[in-house]
This record gives C-alpha cells, sequence and structure tokens, in this order.
C-alpha cells in the first residue's frame, strides 16, 4: 500500500467528510460523534486554506484516508498558538501513518512561524498518547471527566510541543 502525505486541496472536501464520519462514529477518538455536513467540512477547509494553517491528508489513491491540521488561535496574545486535530481510518493505523502526518503538519507549523502545539487526546487512546510522546509533546494537564459517551468516563489529556523553547 502507497499512501501519500499532500496538503489538503478543496478537491479533497467530500472524501475528507467520508474519512472524518468514519472516525467520529468510532466513538472512541473525537469529541464528535457523527460527521458533518458537506458545507460545513468546506467551510473548515476553506478557512484553514484562507488562513494560510498547516493542513495535510493521507491519499490512499484518491481516496482520504487521515488529516492532520494546527488551527492557528484567533486571539492575538496567543497567535503563536496552534490546535491539532488528527484521525486515520482504522485499516491505515500501526503503520506508521499518524506519524508522517503529524511531521509533515509540525513541519508546516515551523515553515509559518507557531511556536507552541497544543492537542487534546482521550485519557485511553494511549496509542496515540505514544505518538504525541515520540513527536515531542508533553502532558500539560488534565481535563477530570471531560468525554462522556455511552457508560463512561473519560479524561483528557492536555499535551503541547514548544517549536521553539526560550530560555530565561
Amino acid at each position: 500500500m502507497t499512501v501519500a502525505i499532500v496538503p489538503i486541496e478543496l478537491r479533497h472536501i467530500e472524501s475528507l467528510n467520508d474519512c472524518v464520519a468514519q472516525v467520529a462514529r468510532e466513538r472512541r477518538f473525537l469529541s464528535i460523534v457523527e460527521g458533518f455536513a458537506l458545507d460545513q467540512s468546506a467551510a473548515w477547509v476553506a478557512t484553514n486554506l484562507l488562513r494560510d494553517n498547516p493542513f495535510v491528508v493521507a491519499l490512499d489513491g484518491d481516496r482520504v484516508v487521515g488529516w492532520c491540521e494546527v488551527r492557528r488561535d484567533s486571539l492575538p496574545g496567543r497567535a503563536h498558538t496552534g490546535l491539532l486535530g488528527m484521525g486515520l481510518l482504522a485499516p491505515y493505523r500501526g503503520q506508521g501513518l499518524g506519524r508522517r502526518l503529524i511531521d509533515q503538519a509540525l513541519q508546516q507549523a515551523r515553515d509559518r512561524s507557531f511556536e507552541r502545539i497544543e492537542l487534546m487526546v482521550r485519557s485511553p487512546n494511549l496509542r496515540a498518547i505514544r505518538l504525541y510522546t515520540r513527536a515531542g509533546f508533553q502532558e500539560e494537564g488534565r481535563k477530570r471527566d471531560a468525554v462522556r459517551l455511552d457508560d463512561g468516563s473519560e479524561d483528557e489529556v492536555l499535551m503541547a510541543l514548544h517549536l521553539r523553547e526560550k530560555h530565561r
């Protein structure tokens, strides 16, 4: 299987929308449990492109099988910060694609002068926590009882990566 990691383009919106919906329906990784309407996904992608935010997709042929984005914070005091979000379809996990996605998105973030990248990950998602840790993220805190779905409650782990450590 050859999967390419490429910058998002408008032509990927419909396939991205399907990919996000599949991951959401698993109810284990994202804060959403259903996909978005196609026009919402189009607005999401268009906004990221307009703001020159890092956004890459994993393509198996023409099919989006994963994504990673870094959204710059819009508040002036936090403009150096971005929020990372990503997902990968189940059959493509455990093959190094998550790392390839995150590495490409982080390189784009460096190129665009981001200094701090934050993320939230559900505490039972140990595979993702290991991925983020290997990519240099560190846990900065927890939001207790942040997610309640089905019959349980989960914490969200707050992690961050400083792309340019400042020495004081």
